[in-house]
């Protein structure tokens, strides 16, 4: 049970990897163990259990089973808040995310529905706990900016609407996946450079989600709505690939929205490092040479591609992947 006095903060898939950090980091905190009470999201409970002993099974962090692409997960997740630790949230972190680079269409619905309708999902259940003047951290990607840039004019125009609206995004993630599908792509995306089209897509909509919910729920209860772009972070799994920062800077770009003071923060905006990123710009790297120069097994693992805007040795882009686990394994972001 939480005290009212605690600030609950709950990180999804956060068992390794940003979301690990992020936790380590909130734990070195002054007075962190008065002060906040953390949830682990974890999709398998024993990796969750494991995560817990790492950081030496502090009192304050507790192991919460929530598979974010599945309803009823996210059901039983919400009632064992409300049953063990108040049914109060003051912090959301959405970490959890999944990638594939063949853009077929099983891997479509797999991938939005983790990284987009998955969201969508878990903030409806858990938006009804969040206290006055809370925050929801969507973790994104600077690739969905990369993809809305590549998108058509029209399509760019709805995405970019301010009464954008949750409907309007579903039904342009549905043409997306159905493009996908039908190999009609280039028809929302034409002539685009961009590799893994269902995650930059995915991660286009979750930005877009961002703005759209901030101004639904900012009137309800001044709940602060933010994405972050975590950048380019290494980690065993993509051979620390080169150009890759520690995840603890990933970690870093998170708490900075979760810790800077409201009046700091602009609503709805899309941050990576403490500054605001555009909703859409170009892309200028390529990235397939660079993960291949990187040495990584392509038909062995997924991906998560998170690319940041901004300065790289001059090059005025960082890109970045991360392996997830086999396919026949978790295939969580964690």
């Amino acid at each position: 049970m939480s005290s009212s006095k605690q600030r609950v903060i709950l990180v999804t898939g956060a068992n390794k990897g940003i979301g690990f950090e992020v936790i380590k980091k909130l734990l070195e905190e002054p007075s962190s163990s008065s002060n906040n009470l953390i949830l682990l999201g974890s999709r398998d409970l024993k990796r969750g259990q494991d995560a817990l002993l790492q950081l030496g099974s502090p009192s304050n962090v507790h192991v919460l089973q929530l598979d974010t692409s599945s309803e009823e997960s996210i059901a039983r997740a919400t009632n064992e808040i409300k049953q063990k630790y108040g049914g109060q949230l003051d912090v959301l972190i959405n970490n959890a995310a999944i990638a594939s680079w063949n853009d077929t269409a099983e891997t479509a619905r797999d991938i939005f529905a983790t990284n987009y309708y998955g969201i969508k999902i878990v903030n409806k259940y858990l938006f009804p706990l969040i206290r006055e003047n809370g925050r929801v951290v969507n973790v994104s990607s600077g690739v969905g900016a990369w993809a809305l840039h590549d998108m058509t004019n029209e399509i760019q125009k709805k995405y970019k609407s301010e009464t954008l609206t949750e409907e309007e995004i579903d039904g342009l993630v549905k043409d997306f996946i159905s493009a996908i599908a039908t190999k009609t792509i280039d028809k929302i995306m034409p002539n685009t450079k961009l590799l893994g089209l269902c995650y930059s897509g995915s991660k286009t909509a979750l930005t877009a989600l961002t703005r759209v919910q901030a101004r639904q729920w900012s009137c309800a209860k001044n709940v602060l709505v933010v994405s972050v772009c975590p950048g380019y972070c290494s980690t065993d799994l993509n051979n620390h690939g080169p150009g890759s920062r520690p995840p603890a800077l990933g970690a870093d770009s998170i708490l900075y929205v979760v810790n800077t003071p409201k009046a700091d923060l602009e609503n709805g905006e899309f941050y990576q490092d403490g500054k605001k990123l555009p909703q859409s710009s170009a892309f200028t790297v390529n990235i397939r040479d660079r993960l291949k120069a990187s040495n990584m097994k392509f038909d062995r693992y997924k991906f998560i591609v998170q690319c940041i805007i901004g300065e790289n040795k001059g090059q005025g882009v960082k890109y970045s992947c991360r392996c997830l686990w086999d396919s026949d394994t978790d295939g969580m972001a964690k």
